[in-house]
C-alpha cells in the first residue's frame, strides 16, 4: 500500500472513531443531565454498543495494516506522528482485551453510576457496595490484560498518566505529607482565626447561575461553543472544540461552591475550546494524562479563584446579585473562603486539606486492591481516616464514602491525579510569573484573558500531540517535582496565618 493511500484511509478511519466517541460522549452527558431513572439500563446498553463499535475499529486488521504501512518511515507531520503513536498504543492495548469483558464493563459502568446517584440520595451505601465491588473487579481484570496482574492499580494509574504508578505517587505523597502535616499543626495553633461561616448566607440558585455565567465568560469560556447545566456531580465533556459542555451544582447557603466548581470545570472546558482547529477529527483534542488535564482546571480554580486578588475583583460583582455581600470586605471574605476548614466533604474543604482528602482516597484504593479491607468495611475505614487526617467524621455515608461519583463511574486509580495536577500547577505558576510578572495585579482587576491566553499558547492549543512530560519540558524545561507547589502552599498559608 502506498504511504499516501494509507494515510488517507487512516485519517478516514480515525474520523469514524471520532464521530462514534462524540456520540457516546453526548449520550453520557444526557444521562447525567436529563435521563429518566428507568432508562438507565437501555442507555447503558446503547453506550456499550458504541464502545464496542469504536473498539472494533481500533483493533481491526485494517487498523493494524494501516499502522504498519505508516510506521515504515517517520511521519514528518507532528500531528500525524502523534495519531500513529496514539493508535498503535491503543491497538496494542485494546487487542489485549477480551471484547466481551470490555462490553460487560461498559454496560456495568453506566448502570453503576445511576445506582450511586440513588444510593447517595438515600444514604444507602449497602445498595452500592456490590456494584462498586464489581466495578473494581472488572477494572482489575482489564488491567491484568495488559500485564498488571500483580499490581492492577498501578496499571490503571499508568493508563491515566503514563509513567505514574503506585511507587511514584507513594514517593510524592510521602514528600507532601511530610510538609503538610506539620504546616497544618502550625496553622491550627496560629492566633489568626478566620471565620469560615462568613461566606455563608442565602443565595438563590437562579442568581447563582447568572453569576456563574459571568465567571465563565471572564475566563474566556465561549457560550457559542459550549453550555452549562446542572448535575449531581460537576463534570465537563466534549469531543469537539465547538461543543464543550460543563455542569455544576448549587448550594443555596454557599455560592462559592458553584463559583469554584465553574472555575474548575471551566478550566477543563478551556482546554477543549483552546485546541487548534487543525486537530479536529484527529481524536487529539484532549491533552494527554488525567493529571495534566486536572492541572488546567485546578490552576484556574485555585491559583486564580481562591486568591486574595480574585475576590478583590469578584466580591463587588457578586454583590450585584447578592446585596448582603456589600457588608463584607474582600479581605475578610477571602479569609473565610481560603482558611483551613477541616470538613469531611472534599468539595467543601480548603485548598490545603484537599490534598489530605485525596491521600485518604488513594490509600483506601490501595487497601481495597490489596484485599486489606472489604467493600462492606469501606465506610468504617473511610470515617477512621477522615478523623485521622481531617479531624472531621462524616455524619452519614452520603456525606462520606458516597460523596464522590468517581469509584462508581470507573475513575478508579484516578484520585491521585488531582494532586498530581497540583504539582504540575506549581510548574505552571513559576513559568507564568516569568512571562506575566503582574499576574496578581491582573487578577485583582479581573483581567483574566491574558492569563488564560498564555495557557492556550503554552499548554492547550497542541491538545494531545505531546505527552505530559513533553508538555512540561516545552513549557519550563524541568522534570516533574513537588517543590514548586509546596513553595506556593507554604507562601500562601504562611502569609494568611502570619506564621
Amino acid at each position: 500500500m502506498r504511504y499516501e493511500d494509507a494515510e488517507k484511509r487512516f485519517r478516514a478511519l480515525v474520523r469514524e472513531i471520532d464521530f462514534i466517541e462524540n456520540i457516546r460522549s453526548t449520550l453520557s452527558w444526557d444521562m447525567r443531565v436529563n435521563l429518566p431513572l428507568d432508562a438507565a439500563q437501555y442507555r447503558g446498553d446503547s453506550i456499550a454498543f458504541l464502545s464496542g463499535e469504536a473498539m472494533k475499529r481500533k483493533t481491526s486488521p485494517e487498523m493494524n495494516e494501516l499502522l504498519c504501512a505508516l510506521e515504515e518511515k517517520p511521519a514528518e507531520d507532528p500531528i500525524l506522528a502523534a495519531m500513529i503513536k496514539k493508535y498503535r498504543k491503543q491497538y496494542k492495548y485494546q487487542a489485549e482485551i477480551d471484547p466481551a469483558l470490555y462490553m460487560e464493563y461498559a454496560s456495568h459502568n453506566l448502570q453503576c453510576e445511576v445506582v450511586w446517584q440513588e444510593a447517595r440520595k438515600n444514604n444507602d451505601f449497602a445498595s452500592l457496595a456490590p456494584w462498586m465491588k464489581k466495578e473494581f473487579e472488572l477494572l482489575a481484570r482489564l488491567s491484568a490484560c495488559h500485564g498488571w496482574e500483580d499490581d492492577p492499580m498501578s496499571g490503571l494509574m499508568d493508563d491515566r498518566e503514563p509513567g505514574i504508578t503506585r511507587p511514584v505517587m507513594d514517593r510524592l505523597f510521602d514528600e507532601l505529607k511530610a510538609f503538610m502535616l506539620p504546616l497544618l499543626e502550625d496553622v491550627k495553633s496560629s492566633p489568626v482565626k478566620p471565620d469560615p461561616s462568613l461566606k455563608l448566607g442565602r443565595y438563590p440558585k437562579e442568581k447563582q447561575a447568572l453569576l456563574c455565567r459571568r465567571v465563565l465568560e471572564d475566563i474566556g469560556f465561549d457560550f457559542r461553543k459550549g453550555r452549562m447545566d446542572v448535575s449531581a456531580h460537576p463534570y465537563t465533556t466534549g469531543n469537539d472544540i465547538y461543543d464543550i459542555r460543563l455542569t455544576t451544582r448549587f448550594f443555596e447557603d454557599d455560592f462559592t461552591m458553584a463559583v469554584c466548581s465553574c472555575l474548575h470545570e471551566g478550566g477543563h472546558a478551556l482546554t477543549g475550546q483552546h485546541v487548534d482547529p487543525s486537530l479536529r477529527y484527529t481524536t487529539l483534542e484532549h491533552m494527554v494524562g488525567a493529571g495534566m488535564n486536572e492541572a488546567q482546571s485546578r490552576f484556574i480554580e485555585n491559583f486564580i479563584g481562591r486568591s486574595r486578588e480574585y475576590w478583590e475583583y469578584l466580591l463587588p460583582a457578586a454583590a450585584e446579585y447578592f446585596p448582603g455581600l456589600r457588608a463584607i470586605s474582600p479581605e475578610d471574605f477571602y479569609l473565610s473562603l481560603s482558611c483551613i476548614h477541616q470538613s469531611p466533604s472534599r468539595m467543601r474543604c480548603d485548598e490545603l486539606t484537599y490534598n489530605l482528602h485525596i491521600i485518604l482516597r488513594y490509600e483506601l484504593e490501595k487497601m481495597l486492591f490489596d484485599g486489606d479491607i472489604s467493600f462492606d468495611e469501606l465506610p468504617h475505614y473511610w470515617n477512621e481516616k477522615s478523623k485521622e487526617y481531617l479531624g472531621a467524621v462524616p455524619e452519614s455515608d452520603a456525606e462520606g464514602v458516597l460523596q464522590d461519583m468517581h469509584w462508581s463511574s470507573g475513575f478508579i486509580g484516578y484520585f491521585h491525579t488531582y494532586v498530581l495536577g497540583n504539582f504540575y500547577d506549581g510548574h505552571i505558576y513559576k513559568a507564568m510569573l516569568k512571562d506575566i510578572p503582574d499576574f496578581r495585579e491582573k487578577v485583582s482587576r479581573g483581567e483574566l484573558l491574558p492569563i488564560t491566553g498564555w495557557m492556550k499558547e503554552k499548554l492547550h492549543k497542541t491538545g494531545g500531540v505531546y505527552q505530559p512530560g513533553e508538555v512540561l519540558k516545552r513549557m519550563d524545561g524541568e522534570e516533574l517535582t513537588a517543590k514548586h507547589y509546596i513553595d506556593y502552599i507554604r507562601n500562601k498559608y504562611t502569609e494568611m496565618y502570619k506564621l
